[in-house]
């Protein structure tokens, strides 16, 4: 008699069907383990956000972007990782860039204010001529303004994370102009809507293009000179192509680094804090930058040759009388402005909008 149990058809009926129904629940199991291990891994995946730049990796707002990237690099442990893309590279030119962060080409750009009033006019309003004089006085003004700045890019879907400002601004030419009627006819780069109204009333023949078409047109000898910073000069070798640096000061320029919001809210509450974090520290360390590199370009300049020549008493009077019309003709053109300049007036210490128009 055998002492084993024996197993009846009817027995194997069942055991059968149980095996290969646990394979299949450990296979299931399998392949939902293998998706959360991928899953997790697609979680820990840096965040790269592209950002362009329109200016040359030697300027000093590139190297601003630069290390700012690297920072939030390593406050958030790898997670968020920026490529800076300068001079343009990308194809996106200044004028171009808030559309093109608006309409997702790039997530993140650096641009400045004023080449962006086809979209919204109040971001010309710091670069009228001579309302601000220093960078003491442009702190003062975005104390009111940045609010407005911040509102205006966000209209477009976009979040603001600093805003760093330009030196003060220059002519180069060949003249050493003593009254305005020297710089009749010239051709002259202009900047914007502003410098380019500005420079038409003072006689000069206003030529607008964005940053990376100077150069060429300089050397094809369809510029008689250029409106822009010493960083700008410096970084494009001015003294190839002109002799003189009128020392203008006739406005001041501000750069925005802004980041698609819809990109935004894709990165992690912790790390968006970082970000900011970072931003709202190294925003003043970047406008100490952008003072100091004003001296030093200029000197770099002076030893390669070019001549500084300060305004003259009856030119500034000439340009200024200008100035100041053209601020009436703004605050109409773009209402929202006229109690940012009344009040930026009077925290300056600077007569009444009336007054101050009438000098």
């Amino acid at each position: 008699m055998s002492s084993g149990v024996s197993i009846t058809d009817s027995d194997k009926a069942f055991v059968y069907p149980l095996k290969i129904y646990l394979i299949a629940i450990a296979l299931f199991v399998a392949i939902i383990a293998t998706f959360l291990v991928l899953a997790s891994s697609f979680d820990r995946a840096p965040k790269q956000l592209d950002l362009s730049i329109p200016w040359a990796e030697s300027e000093f707002h590139t190297q601003n972007a630069i290390h700012f990237a690297n920072e939030v690099k390593r406050l958030t442990d790898g997670r968020v990782q920026i490529t800076v893309h300068p001079g343009a590279i990308l194809g996106i030119k200044g004028p171009d860039s808030l559309r093109a962060v608006s309409t997702g080409i790039v997530p993140m750009a650096e641009m400045a204010g004023f080449q962006q009033v086809g979209s919204e006019p109040i971001l010309g309003f710091e670069s009228l001529p001579f309302l601000v004089d220093t960078q003491d006085e442009l702190k003062a003004l975005y104390s009111i303004l940045r609010p407005v700045v911040e509102a205006a890019y966000a209209r477009h879907g976009l979040k603001v994370l600093y805003i760093v400002p330009w030196p003060n601004q220059n002519l180069f030419s060949d003249v050493s102009p003593a009254k305005l009627e020297d710089l009749s006819t010239l051709k002259i780069r202009t900047l914007d809507a502003n410098t380019t109204e500005l420079m038409d009333r003072l006689g000069v023949v206003p030529i607008q293009m964005p940053y990376a078409d100077v150069v060429p047109s300089l050397a094809a000898g369809t510029l008689d000179g250029v409106l822009t910073s010493t960083s700008t000069a410096t970084a494009q070798k001015y003294w190839e192509f002109v002799s003189t640096v009128l020392r203008t000061n006739h406005h001041w320029i501000s750069n925005m680094m802004v980041i698609n919001k819809d990109v935004w809210e894709e990165i992690p509450k912790p790390d968006q804090i970082a970000i900011d974090t970072i931003a709202k520290q190294l925003e003043p360390k970047f406008w100490e930058i952008s003072a100091r590199d004003d001296k030093e370009k200029l000197q770099i300049l002076v030893d390669n040759g070019i001549k500084t020549v300060q305004l003259s008493a009856e030119l500034s009077n000439s340009i200024k009388a200008v100035s100041h019309e053209m601020w009436y003709e703004f605050i109409d053109r773009v209402p929202e402005s006229k109690p940012i300049l009344e009040r930026y007036l009077k925290i300056t210490g600077r007569p009444p909008l009336e007054v101050e128009i009438e000098k």
